[in-house]
């Protein structure tokens, strides 16, 4: 993990990897440049609702309690993979998902991995189904999936561009 400022919610070092990182990056300039062309309206835009929920979930919904119930999937990625949690729903568009992991260790942390887009919607069974999509990115190694190597790829999560 690089040494920049790190953002610390409901005591959580907050980080994130490259790929959740450009994802959150590409969708803020996406609506500064909505709000650009349309100063008013631009709250209106399902690219802006995405952002802020978006962001509540990962600076308020998540860091206060990231190993709520709601965030577990069970075996939806596989034995190997029941570390990880997903965000669904908590004002999030239908067929969202947003994963993480977490340490309640000190120091206490939370890595945001992905988030899917628009190409990659809930569709069980479909091959481009966010929970086949993201357990193709752990078995590839595109997403490590041990919380050490997590870590090494991590950066501090950067909420503003």
């Amino acid at each position: 993990m690089e040494t920049k400022q790190i953002p610390v919610f409901s005591g959580y070092e907050l980080h994130a990897l490259s790929i959740f990182q450009n994802l959150l990056d590409d969708l803020t300039k996406e609506v500064e440049t909505l709000q650009a062309k349309d100063p008013i309206y631009f709250y209106d835009h399902p690219s802006t609702k995405l952002l802020l929920a978006v962001l509540c979930n990962i600076t308020q919904t998540v860091p206060s309690n990231p190993d709520h119930a709601d965030f577990r999937q069970g075996l939806t990625l596989g034995k190997k993979h029941t570390s990880w949690r997903r965000v669904k729903k908590k004002s999030l568009p239908p067929r969202y998902r947003l994963f993480f992991q977490f340490n309640s260790q000190a120091p206490k942390t939370i890595i945001y991995a992905w988030m899917n887009d628009e190409s990659t919607q809930r569709k069980a069974g479909a091959k481009t189904d966010v929970y086949a999509v993201f357990e193709k990115m752990l078995n590839s190694g595109k997403v490590p999936n041990s919380w050490e190597e997590l870590c090494k790829a991590a950066n501090p999560l950067q909420l503003e561009s």
